[in-house]
């Protein structure tokens, strides 16, 4: 009984953790942004903002001061799912106010970003053998799970090893695995960035702090948001652009 439900038993904490990691799996551009106060610029020109939260298929904009509206509800957050998230321009986050702690502590942080340490730089290097190595060792796990399938009754438990195989997937899949070369060779670095809006090529300079699958963060980049609602806002954001709609064009020599 014990070769049954130790198999067993295994693939069910598999499940179970391959579930959580699933669950807790945010974009690792988005995640720097996360719970922090940002405006994120739609396609169609509309200005949304809020205190952000991502999650692995959805956004959501947390409200400060909810305001009724004309049918009378205090709308305290709004939600942007998958087919809306595509049409995001770009996600702004304004630096603390000049003057304070929390100033000081963002300078310090571009800093850091800009002179990664020894360990920094050594965490990265494994990431990016994992990811080459990725798909060896789904591979190695699809021969262990086949293994262990014959050499046990869990075998006879129809589409065990099919099961087996998604929830070793689903873990690996919890690992970021975009890589790209001239991408980790500009990383930390000052880059410019080309969008194209309306027409034209607009170029953003900025700290290349992470890229993504789907994202690029830049960060203390001047940028002038086109606001009609008055607000005084600094000259100088931190951006996540969508990599759809932009891409990293040069580097600059400062």
């Amino acid at each position: 009984m014990l070769e049954f439900w130790l198999p067993m038993a295994l693939l069910f904490a598999a499940a179970t953790i391959a579930a959580i990691a699933a669950r807790r799996r945010r974009d690792r551009c988005l995640k720097y942004f996360n719970r922090e106060p940002v405006m994120i610029l739609m396609q169609s020109g509309k200005w949304l903002w809020g205190r952000f939260i991502a999650y692995p298929q959805a956004m959501e904009l947390e409200f400060d001061h909810p305001e009724k509206n004309e049918s009378g509800h205090r709308k305290s957050s709004y939600v942007l799912y998958a087919p809306e998230i595509e049409g995001i321009k770009k996600i702004v986050q304004p630096p603390p106010l000049a003057g304070t702690k929390e100033y000081e502590r963002w300078q310090k942080e571009l800093r850091r970003i800009a002179n990664p340490s020894l360990a920094r730089r050594f965490r990265r290097g494994l990431w990016n053998v994992f990811n080459t190595l990725r798909d060896a060792i789904s591979q190695s796990l699809g021969m262990l799970i086949g293994s262990m399938k014959k050499a046990t009754p869990m075998g006879k438990v129809a589409g065990a090893d099919k099961r087996a195989g998604e929830i070793g997937n689903t873990l690996l899949e919890t690992v970021p695995n975009a890589y790209e070369p001239v991408l980790e060779k500009y990383l930390s670095k000052q880059v410019i960035v080309e969008m194209l809006e309306d027409g034209a090529v607009i170029e953003f300079a900025g700290l290349l702090q992470e890229y993504s699958s789907r994202y690029l963060l830049l960060r203390n980049v001047a940028y002038k948001p086109d606001l009609d609602n008055g607000a005084e806002l600094p000259d100088r954001f931190d951006i996540i652009f969508p990599r759809s709609k932009a891409l990293v064009r040069h580097c600059v020599v400062i």
